[in-house]
């Protein structure tokens, strides 16, 4: 898994500009209660020391969230019809899944919070740019694992793209365009992949065809790939008689940690290492965002699936009896 913090998953989706609106008579008492709401989330955006720990940057973000929480209510409270209250809604939204990880009071679902953000008449441009950007990525994310249909994806990218040209997400959004455009297109023409393993093996993609390949995309810093490598050395010394290779891409940075680790674990496939890490050759190419990713390839060197991790003894099972 790609290392990202807490505070970024959780807090970073929302960076929005919070703008003022004038209402009434009193826009100047409802201004200057806004400013707390605004003070609140600022400050979410981070804190100014890193926390030390995971347990740290948990407590700093539940004693934050509830302040933001507070002061948001006393706004809805005596202003409930005010446009801002989309980017408080926005906000709580964004935040549903971590304040349930974390422990915190959950004020409703994302995808409620976005839909109703985009019906809205008042919300203002910035917020319903954010809430279009956050539902198109969220969709590209399932189309990525599987669910879904991409061209209709693309035609609700593009849609976002046209609507909001100036949006701050947009650039993730064609970048996830184009990853999903190279992964379509993986799975139209036998995959390109050739290296010198560690071990010196001379590996060819091309040549292992009529085999059943896994590319196993890993590291041995990364956890849940740990916990993975049983159940993948399971599956090589099952299948691999039968016409089962798997080839390793490692983001690993230290070559000897690497040999060591595979030996002791019997993970006798090839492995290529270049001690990039995240910017690893193979990782870069094919645009390879978060550990363990492994893909299955068929015996026409096509890539079949990118979600081979699931249940990979009976995908390999049915590839193998195609």
């Amino acid at each position: 898994m790609k290392p990202v913090s807490l505070l970024l998953t959780a807090v970073a989706t929302f960076g929005l500009a919070f703008h003022a609106f004038a209402q009434g008579p009193d826009a100047a008492s409802a201004d200057a209660l806004w400013q707390k709401v605004d003070e609140a989330l600022t400050k979410l955006k981070g804190p100014k020391e890193k926390p030390k720990s995971r347990d740290e940057a948990i407590e700093w973000f539940k004693k934050a969230v509830t302040v933001a929480d507070t002061q948001g209510a006393a706004f809805l409270a005596k202003y409930p019809n005010d446009p801002r209250r989309w980017q408080i809604r926005l906000f709580e939204g964004l935040t549903a899944n971590t304040r349930e990880q974390v422990g915190v009071p959950v004020k409703g679902d994302m995808k409620t919070a976005l839909a109703d953000i985009l019906k809205s008449t008042d919300a203002d441009l910035e917020t319903k740019s954010e809430a279009s950007a956050i539902t198109v990525l969220e969709a590209g994310g399932e189309l990525e694992g599987g669910k879904g249909d991409t061209q209709a994806w693309i035609t609700q990218a593009e849609a976002h793209l046209k609507a909001y040209p100036d949006g701050k997400r947009n650039a993730m959004i064609q970048g996830q365009m184009k990853s999903l455009q190279m992964m379509a297109d993986l799975k139209t023409k036998p995959l390109e992949l050739k290296f010198k393993a560690v071990d010196g093996r001379e590996v060819d993609l091309t040549k292992l065809q009529g085999k059943v390949v896994l590319l196993d995309f890993w590291a041995t810093w990364c956890g849940p790939c740990i916990a993975e490598v049983p159940n993948v050395v399971k599956a090589y010394e099952k299948l691999h008689g039968k016409g089962f290779e798997i080839v390793g891409i490692s983001l690993d940075q230290d070559k000897d940690k690497l040999e060591a680790f595979t030996k002791e674990k019997g993970m006798t496939w090839p492995q290529y290492f270049d001690g990039k890490g995240w910017e690893n050759e193979f990782a870069q190419k094919y645009g390879i965002h978060s550990i363990p990713a492994m893909w299955l390839v068929n015996k026409k060197g096509i890539v079949i699936s990118t979600e081979a991790r699931e249940n990979m003894v009976e995908q390999v099972e049915k590839t193998l009896a195609e």
